[in-house]
């Protein structure tokens, strides 16, 4: 692993961008209008269908999603429960029509181009809560909308998650809720290839991610180097998670342990994935960086797709997509590359080459996206059991798989991790992992004497290979095909030889992680003498744990021993391990697992007209730390239809990650441009406890949270949320030791092959505080369409309230503290605190157009420079997104823009002098000129990014 800075890279600036984008902006511009035109005039290519949605008393249900299967066109009711479509072609069509908490329907209409057809519905209420996905998330009982809730909750339609200008699923949801954070990593390892988002600041193991109901396991990586966030986490990857399988996203912004158990301290994400019979529809998309000062690069290609059919009483849907990406780079030439020769090339003051004076390509680092290839598969089946739908079977699960590629710094011809006989002109070396992640779900639902059960089971699994090419080992010589390292006594042909020659790619070994659970619920709505019903539920969970290293080949961790790469000097042998990252040794070899049970009740009920009370507690046992209780009340006062005011207050806790219990390894840290061996050790080994690392425990919260929802006319509604999280015992890697005496206590008591030591540790505790605001107006006449906008805005601080002191044995060290000047920006200012989002959505008949500025606010960091003087404070910036489209028949075309003024981030700039030799900030955070842009930017360094889609409805 590795990570930071020395002197670097370059870039290939094209006026070919400017010119393609300007051309392509001036055909955008004049096509415009004429698409704007089309709707008036294709309209009569169509017919129309419009109606009434009600429940069975006759009253409106607004939000309801009403869809032509054939043609993929959907709508949604209005406050009155009306709806229209329009564009229909002629003929015979199935219409559905869905509601959270009711029966969905559909039916056959007949559209003629000559006279609207008419179709209402009159919906019921579904009899029991056969599914979770009848169920908004954050409560147990059902409810027919997100404002009905106690607590805030965002729900976003399949209509948003495709509108987004990209197929990520994480992108997405950070596009659509302004509380998610999820950088763009370079030159973090293995956070190239697998991103984690962070839910308001906090880390990514802090926020519980569901799929329909299920606990979605988390990744088997370990987030050391990651930008945005504390080192020492593991996440969700929801880039596993096929996006057009999904049919809304639920993101609960207030914490919710007492329903869903550990890590639901942020919040909860849950992904419900379409069901049901539909019409087969293929999506492709295609698009490519175009900046104004690089060549275009980054072109990504995904095709994915979907079917929905009947099986008996049920349905079977099935989902694929794949994800082509090529990488971007946005480095700067780099000033001191001579490729051996002694002569750099010329750069001037933006990065570009003047003269060219040596053999090595310029730029010659990576600063971007890497390389990127995913298979994602996802199938989804219901099959009821009788014809009253009062007993069914359930299951679903996914496949994914993902080649990816990312960069560690370069190495020079005449560097001393290079072997020039190997790489006369350097190297750069490369990490080309292959990430295999699936889950599966299962069980049965029914009903008997007016309780609801469940009874299921869910398996994930997530691995990790960490494969590298163009790299070596320096202590194993310059030979490629005979053996020339000497091993540990420093004399070539010795029974302790290695015995194998160097290598230019490796296999340094597997991550594992592995989750089974198998749960039952039960909900019951009781008369308690109450004025309303009470909604009963009660549930127990087991779960079981997996976490599993495997050593790479020997020659990615053998210390060959060579002295000879700067003359015979066995005082200075070679470094050990493949170049970029060290494999695991048999010594980090390990298998564990653990198990918990939980148990949970939760009531929910109308304590009069206006007010709903929710009350929930759960009780958790783990076999490595122990046992917590915790509890949640949440209130809802409703004086009227328009005005209703919510808080919420709850404990919540995360038990230590079963990954920060067990990961060990020695990483290679640049920290303050020199390469570092730094081991990562669990606390129960030798090393960690020499240095005074406790056992984990663990991290314990209190959140309150209270606002109001505001709806002065039906179609206009305003929400601001006041939230508070305080934790406890938060769990983080801990600063790098690397104190000479510090280095010494290791050595005499016989621990060696180190230059510094983190481990996992409580050692701190913080405050969290911010507020939410959203508004939704929607314009239901404009120019013969419906114009929605959608604004959200939230700030978020994040604080440090107290530090552990360090452990007595470091008495004397000069060692810092427990937590170094690097984490504590991480944790505190990496992530912007203002965050916002105005969105405006047209659509009229065949034709629709999105418009979207994003605003993210003023952050700070010491990345990539990794030393105590190195913060940098970046300003804040806006993007403007833009798409239109236009349906003809079954296909729907549509081009779109992200970043249409292609913005980037601030470039460091600090000039505190960080070091004896003049160094300044700015050098240590930009690599010496090669890395120009602020690394830690939360919407990335590419520029603009160009793309078409096509969504078609196939004929089944």
């Amino acid at each position: 692993m590795e990570c930071s800075c020395g002197p670097r890279r370059e870039l290939g600036r094209s006026a070919r961008g400017g010119i393609v984008v300007k051309r392509l902006s001036l055909a955008v511009l004049c096509a415009a209008p004429l698409l704007v035109a089309l709707p008036n005039r294709l309209d009569a290519q169509g017919g129309t269908i419009r109606g009434r949605v009600a429940d069975a008393q006759g009253a409106p249900l607004p939000r309801a999603g009403v869809s032509v299967d054939a043609i993929g066109v959907r709508t949604t009711t209005d406050e009155q429960g009306s709806y229209e479509i329009r564009g229909v072609p002629a003929g015979t069509h199935t219409l559905r029509v869905r509601l959270l908490g009711y029966v969905p329907q559909s039916v056959q209409v007949t559209v003629s181009e000559t006279q609207p057809t008419r179709r209402d519905f009159s919906l019921v209420v579904q009899p029991i809560a056969l599914a979770p996905v009848d169920v908004t998330v954050g409560s147990r009982a059902r409810h027919a909308a997100a404002e009905e809730l106690a607590v805030p909750v965002d729900v976003f339609g399949a209509d948003d998650i495709k509108r987004q200008g990209t197929t990520e699923t994480s992108q997405i949801l950070q596009a659509l809720a302004p509380s998610v954070n999820f950088p763009h990593q370079s030159v973090t390892d293995a956070g190239d290839i697998v991103r984690p988002f962070t839910l308001r600041g906090l880390s990514p193991d802090q926020t519980l991610v569901l799929v329909n109901g299920w606990r979605q396991h988390q990744t088997a990586l370990v987030n050391n180097f990651t930008y945005g966030m504390g080192a020492g986490s593991s996440g969700v990857d929801l880039n596993t998670i096929p996006q057009s399988a999904i049919d809304r996203m639920e993101v609960l912004r207030d914490g919710a342990s007492a329903q869903y158990g550990s890590d639901a301290i942020a919040g909860v994400v849950n992904l419900v994935v379409k069901e049901g019979p539909f019409t087969p529809y293929l999506n492709v998309d295609a698009g490519r960086y175009i900046p104004d000062n690089y060549a275009d690069d980054g072109t990504t290609t995904n095709v994915n797709g979907g079917w929905g059919t009947k099986l008996g009483r049920g349905s079977l849907s099935l989902f694929g997509e794949f994800l082509d990406r090529e990488p971007t780079n946005r480095a700067w030439a780099d000033p001191f590359e001579d490729g051996g020769t002694g002569v750099a090339d010329s750069i001037n003051s933006e990065g570009q080459v003047v003269v060219k004076r040596n053999a090595v390509p310029q730029p010659n680092h990576h600063w971007g996206d890497g390389l990127e290839k995913d298979i994602m598969t996802l199938g989804n089946f219901r099959l009821p059991l009788n014809d009253a739908g009062t007993s069914e079977f359930y299951a679903f699960g996914g496949y994914s798989f993902r080649k990816g590629t990312g960069n560690a710094y370069r190495r020079y011809s005449s560097n001393y991790r290079n072997w020039p006989d190997i790489y006369p002109l350097g190297f750069l070396p490369e990490f080309a992992p292959n990430v295999t992640d699936y889950s599966a779900a299962g069980g049965w639902r029914g009903a008997t004497a007016g309780w609801s059960i469940d009874l299921g089971a869910s398996f994930g699994h997530n691995h990790f290979d960490y494969d590298l090419r163009n790299t070596l080992n320096t202590s194993l010589g310059p030979c490629l095909d005979v053996p020339c390292a000497p091993g540990p006594d420093s004399i070539l042909g010795t029974p302790d030889d290695p015995g194998i020659p160097n290598k230019t790619s490796f296999y340094a070994g597997r991550l594992r992680r592995e989750e089974f659970i198998a749960a039952a619920n039960i909900t019951k709505s009781l008369s308690l003498g109450l004025p309303r019903p009470v909604n009963f539920a009660l549930g127990a969970a087991f779960r079981r744990e997996r976490y599993k290293i495997e050593a790479g080949e020997l020659a990615s961790y053998v210390d060959g021993r060579d002295t000879t790469q700067f003359g015979e000097d066995p005082a200075n042998p070679a470094v050990p391990g493949s170049q970029g990252f060290p494999g695991f040794t048999p010594s980090d070899v390990s298998d564990n697992h653990r198990t918990n049970v939980g148990a949970y009740v939760d009531a929910e009920t109308e304590l009069s007209s206006q007010v709903l009370a929710d009350v929930a507690g759960r009780f958790e046992h783990y076999s490595d730390f122990g046992s917590r209780v915790t509890g949640k009340l949440a209130l809802r006062y409703q004086p009227s239809k328009q005005f209703t005011l919510r808080g919420a207050a709850s404990t919540g806790f995360r038990a230590p990650g079963i990954s920060q219990e067990y990961f060990s390894k020695v990483v290679t840290n640049v920290i303050a441009g020199v390469p570092v061996q730094v081991g990562i050790f669990p606390v129960n080994t030798r090393p960690a406890r020499v240095l005074g690392a406790k056992p984990l425990r663990d991290e314990t919260s209190v959140n309150l949270s209270g606002g109001f929802a505001y709806s002065p006319t039906g179609n206009l509604t305003f929400t601001a949320d006041y939230f508070y999280i305080k934790i406890d015992h938060r769990i983080m890697l801990s600063a790098t030791f690397l104190e000479d005496s510090t280095i010494r206590i290791l050595v005499d008591s016989g621990i060696t092959g180190v230059g510094a030591v983190q481990y996992f540790t409580n050692g701190l505790d913080t405050r969290t505080q911010g507020v939410d605001f959203t508004a939704n107006l929607r314009v239901p006449r404009v120019a013969g369409g419906a114009l929605d906008w959608t604004a959200a805005v939230t700030w978020t601080k994040n604080e440090i309230t107290n530090v552990d002191s360090l452990p007595p044995i470091f008495k004397g060290t000069g060692e810092a503290g427990l937590i170094d000047t690097v984490t504590w920006i991480g944790i505190t200012e990496e992530r912007p605190d203002w965050r916002g989002t105005l969105t405006g959505q047209y659509s009229a008949s065949r034709f629709h157009a999105l418009a979207r500025a994003s605003y993210y606010g003023k952050f700070s960091s010491a990345q990539p420079g990794f030393c105590n003087l190195c913060r940098e404070r970046y300003g804040a910036k806006t993007l403007v997104d833009a798409e239109m489209g236009y349906r003809f028949g079954q296909v729907d075309l549509s081009v779109g823009v992200r970043n249409l003024f292609d913005v980037y981030p601030d470039q460091p700039k600090s000039q505190v002098i960080v070091d004896s030799s003049g160094d300044t900030s700015q050098q240590f955070n930009n690599n010496f000129g090669t890395f120009p842009w602020a690394a830690a930017s939360p919407f990335g360094y590419n520029g603009r990014f160009i793309y078409t889609r096509a969504s078609i409805t196939l004929s089944q």
